[in-house]
């Protein structure tokens, strides 16, 4: 099983469908394995701020972006 990196930003922006305030996003090999929002502080996260885009790659699976880069 690979390490999943846990990222959070005031706002993630899912596919351009809905907006998330105060969202967490889990990846793992590069991909987004989950997002949700939070109301109380999660361990091991780290704060990144502002918006998190996630978008869907042309193998339909979901990509995270923050300030125009990948999220890995």
């Amino acid at each position: 099983m690979e390490d999943v990196r846990r990222v959070a930003a005031h706002e993630v922006d899912v596919c351009g469908e809905y907006l998330l305030n105060n969202a967490v996003v889990e990846l793992s090999g590069g991909h987004v394995r989950n997002y949700y929002t939070f109301s109380l502080e999660l361990p091991f996260t780290e704060w990144l701020g502002g918006t998190i885009k996630i978008i869907r790659d042309s193998d339909g699976g979901l990509i995270a972006y923050w300030k125009g880069k990948q999220i890995k």
